[in-house]
């Protein structure tokens, strides 16, 4: 019978194992890093949005809105637009407020509308009434059922 000899061969590492642990903790730190500066810059970047109670009529019979502001912030009247929307989204009418009757629109006071009317508006239906400030801040996005 012949023995088998099996040599065993020195065993010896790459990379030493500190080596090692250093180079994951560089990697998470950097990871870590990034994470945190784009959560950083985002908390930066949000506007605040105006406040305000308002509640708003829509007749169909001279295509009008009547904007009544309740409390809140003062509205800049140049700044602030209304839309009219079917249950659909689908856009009825526009309008603004008239700086010339107020620079801004306060708690307290109302204002007729008059509407440029893109589809027909008609009584005895509902539609979304929305009001934005800066073109981009919804105030009022309310169901209302038209008047004649």
């Amino acid at each position: 019978m012949r023995k088998i000899q099996i040599k065993k061969q020195k065993e010896e590492d790459a990379v030493s194992p500190v080596i090692g642990v250093m180079l994951m903790l560089v990697v998470t730190i950097v990871i870590a890093a990034v994470v945190a500066a784009f959560a950083g810059g985002l908390a930066t970047e949000a506007e605040p949005v105006p406040a305000a109670v308002l509640d708003a009529d829509v007749y169909a019979g001279d295509e009008s809105l009547v904007l009544r502001s309740f409390s809140g912030e003062n509205l800049r009247s140049d700044e602030t637009n209304v839309k009219v929307q079917d249950a659909k989204g689908n856009l009825l009418a526009t309008g603004s407020l008239d700086p010339s009757i107020s620079a801004y629109f306060s708690p307290g006071m109302t204002q007729t509308i008059y509407l440029d009317v893109v589809d027909s508006i008609e009584a005895g239906k509902y539609v979304n009434v929305l009001v934005i400030v800066d073109g981009k801040h919804i105030v009022l996005n309310k169901e209302v059922l038209v008047k004649q």
